[in-house]
């Protein structure tokens, strides 16, 4: 499913011009540099997902969400700096996710 019309825009407007997206993959670190690109990848893999909610992560703004069966698929934080998405850390990797205590899947 396509994200809403003007959703690319209004991401570019509340993330820095230089944030950093680092992705913890089972593969090892992903890093991605600036707004333009952060939100291009983002737009790349909006979609459905069974069960999501926001959630604190160390104290900061997150996310989790969760495959079919209650596996988790993705824990995000976010670091704001003067209302701009300055940072965006996302863990991906099946045996990380599994080491971190995650709420349960409401």
């Amino acid at each position: 499913m396509p994200p809403p019309s003007g959703a690319f825009e209004a991401l570019l407007r509340v993330l820095d011009s230089n944030v950093k997206l680092t992705v913890d993959t089972p593969d090892g670190m992903v890093v991605t540099l600036g707004a333009t690109k952060v939100a291009s990848g983002a737009r790349m893999f909006s979609g459905d997902v069974a069960r999501h909610r926001p959630v604190l992560v160390n104290g900061i703004p997150g996310h989790i969400s969760w495959r079919p069966g209650g596996t988790p698929l993705s824990l995000i934080a976010f670091t704001i700096t003067e209302d701009r998405i300055t940072g965006i850390h996302i863990v991906v990797d099946p045996a990380k996710l599994a080491s971190v205590r995650l709420p349960a899947d409401t």
